[in-house]
């Protein structure tokens, strides 16, 4: 089973091994997305959408 941790939790242990926001925010999204983690207390049961998956709700 996936470990739980808060959405801050996972940005903090990210970010002391990435060299750029956007390699933190892709590896977050990564690990949420294909369950590696599960988000806890206020993220709770959370995923996040991409941005080509934003561009097709706008187009619909």
């Amino acid at each position: 089973m996936p470990p739980n941790v808060t959405l801050l939790d996972l940005v903090n242990a990210v970010a002391r091994h990435a060299r750029s926001e956007a390699e933190i925010m892709a590896t977050v999204v990564y690990l949420v997305n294909r369950g590696h983690v599960r988000l806890c207390g206020t993220f709770k049961g959370t995923r996040f959408g991409t941005r080509f998956e934003l561009e097709a709700l706008a187009v619909a």
